[in-house]
């Protein structure tokens, strides 16, 4: 099985979300969002809501997620939220309708396009509590336990060093403060003819759910579950370029590959600093 380094996965990574960012339709590629070509069809399908979605500004969904953790936050005005791989803004813009002008979010993404797209969102939106950073989850341009939520919607796990990202996610959290996150699970460990396509691995390949957990609490976190899932389109890893190619080569790896993909699961986490 091929192996990339943690450098050739940031490239990957970036040159996918660059993609996105400057893609007038939002979805970059099929694998991207599942079967729904439409941002807003597959931002319904993990649970934004019609009035969430209505709120925002025009290219602020880009339909690249598995789930809406701001629905589950609890947010209070007033307190810092951090978003970790913030894109062009979605999560950030509901956060700073729910912490108010009194709260604070600020957006992390290391695409200068998602950046320069969440800026002009956030100008266009009036959105004056938001502020985006350029920089790395792995080495945050945030100081130390200065935030009291962590959103972060699919990005953890394209992350080639989550160790050192869920470490920088516990050092900027103050005491008490909370993580929730949305991010993609499995029942079955990832086959190799899917770990070894670059283009799934930059698309956000699943975690087992049961290592999440584990790593959550490696990083410090207590109280750490998951509070709901919701099953992902096979598409979503089927329609994988490297994977097609693949079963080309091997049409008797697929129904192996079907099994896993229909395993794959968009899960809420929720853990806490102590």
């Amino acid at each position: 099985m091929k192996t990339y380094t943690p450098t050739e996965v940031k490239r990957a990574v970036r040159d996918r979300y660059a993609r996105a960012a400057t893609e007038s339709s939002g979805c970059c590629e099929p694998s991207c969002c599942g079967s729904e070509p439409d941002a807003k069809s597959m931002s319904r399908s993990i649970g934004y809501s019609e009035e969430e979605l209505a709120a925002l500004p025009e290219d602020a969904n880009l339909g690249l997620g598995c789930g809406n953790p701001t629905a589950i936050a609890e947010l209070k005005p007033g307190e810092t939220v951090l978003d970790l791989g913030s894109g062009a803004g979605i999560d950030c813009f509901l956060a700073a309708r729910q912490v108010g002008a009194e709260g604070r979010v600020i957006g992390v993404d290391m695409t200068p396009e998602m950046i320069e797209r969440a800026r002009i969102n956030a100008e266009a939106g009036g959105y004056s509590n938001v502020d985006f950073r350029l920089g790395e989850i792995e080495s945050l341009p945030v100081a130390d336990a200065t935030v009291d939520v962590i959103i972060s919607n699919c990005v953890l796990n394209l992350s080639a060093e989550k160790g050192r990202a869920l470490a920088e996610a516990f050092r900027v959290l103050r005491p008490g403060g909370r993580l929730v996150v949305s991010d993609m699970v499995s029942d079955e460990e990832v086959p190799d003819a899917v770990a070894g396509s670059l283009d799934a691995v930059a698309g956000c390949l699943p975690t087992h759910r049961a290592r999440y957990v584990d790593e959550l609490r490696t990083a410090g976190f207590t109280d750490v579950r998951i509070t709901s899932e919701t099953p992902y389109p096979m598409s979503y890893l089927l329609d994988d370029a490297g994977v097609q190619a693949h079963l080309v080569e091997h049409p008797d790896h697929r129904p192996m590959l079907e099994r896993f993909a229909g395993s794959i699961s968009g899960a809420h986490f929720e853990a806490t600093k102590s």
